[in-house]
């Protein structure tokens, strides 16, 4: 797993994509429901899960940011052109 530390921020970002995040969160989902693991091994695998949905919610934010913008610069050009 490939990560790097954002200097400016502290923060440790992932260079995974968003669909390899979610595909791991969804084999920690299916892990944990078929139970029969240590209380560590589970608290770790839940620690890990709240990693990687942050990442997955940040990730969606930043989408949902740049649709926004380009819907806003879509009702500009149509408000321009009558």
């Amino acid at each position: 797993m490939a990560k790097s530390k954002d200097n400016a921020t502290g923060s440790v970002k992932s260079d995974k994509s968003l669909e390899q995040s979610m595909q791991e969160l969804s084999d920690i989902v299916t892990k944990m429901e078929r139970g029969g693991m240590p209380l560590e091994e589970t608290f770790e695998l839940y620690k890990e899960g709240m990693a990687l949905l942050k990442q997955c919610r940040t990730a969606i934010d930043g989408v949902e940011k740049e649709l926004q913008i380009l819907e806003d610069d879509g009702d500009d050009d149509e408000h321009t052109e009558s």
